[in-house]
């Protein structure tokens, strides 16, 4: 049996000297570690509210944007408008009146709405012309107008359900897709050149 080494007291009082500066060395690594945990949350916080200041920022740039193109939209309209409702021709079709902003819905079968806002509408005693006006003009807008608003205003307004439609768009900007899709579909091309309304409809089609 081995037997057991018996210390001796300088050798005790080295080896708790040897254990007391250990554990120094690892009660300042744990204060470091602190310190750096403290500054990692520190900076945290510091980024988050950077972040918060980048949304807000973002927020308020979108939110500028989409008024521009509200209001460039709205001044659009107004001139479409009164260019029509000078002449209250489209497409050589004569019209009585030219109306602006109609909205209305009508309650479905599944409980939902169908809704229908219509910035241009003009009427006679047997046709209607309905010109949307967009900021910037895409494909699909075109496309949408042609096959299913027109759909959606004679199942919101019934009484004009067998009316001949004429359709036409207007915008501040036409991309050549979208030009080309009107014309193909028989859209009238709204376009404002300076304080001038330029229209093409030579094409138009019947709905």
């Amino acid at each position: 049996m081995e037997e057991k080494k018996l210390w001796t007291f300088e050798e005790f009082m080295a080896a708790m000297r040897e254990n007391g500066e250990k554990i120094t060395e690892i009660e300042k690594m744990q204060k470091e570690n602190a310190q750096e945990l403290a500054e990692m949350r520190e900076q945290q916080k510091e980024s988050a509210k950077k972040l918060d200041k980048l949304g807000e920022y973002v927020y308020a740039v979108n939110t500028s944007v989409e008024g521009m193109k509200k209001s460039s939209g709205e001044v659009a309209e107004e001139y479409f408008f009164n260019s029509l409702n000078e002449t209250k021709t489209l497409g050589g079709v004569h019209f009585d009146f030219v109306e602006k902003n109609w909205k209305s819905s009508i309650s479905l079968e599944n409980g939902k709405t169908l809704d229908g806002e219509y910035d241009i509408v003009l009427i006679n005693k047997d046709s209607m012309g309905i010109v949307e006006v967009k900021f910037k003009v895409s494909r699909k807008d075109v496309e949408n107008l042609a096959k299913k608003q027109v759909e959606s205003f004679k199942r919101i307004f019934p009484n004009y359900a067998k009316y001949k439609f004429y359709l036409g768009i207007g915008s501040m900007s036409f991309n050549k897709q979208a030009e080309d899709e009107a014309k193909k579909l028989g859209v009238a091309i709204f376009k404002l050149n300076g304080d001038a309304v330029e229209i093409y409809d030579k094409n138009l089609k019947v709905y």
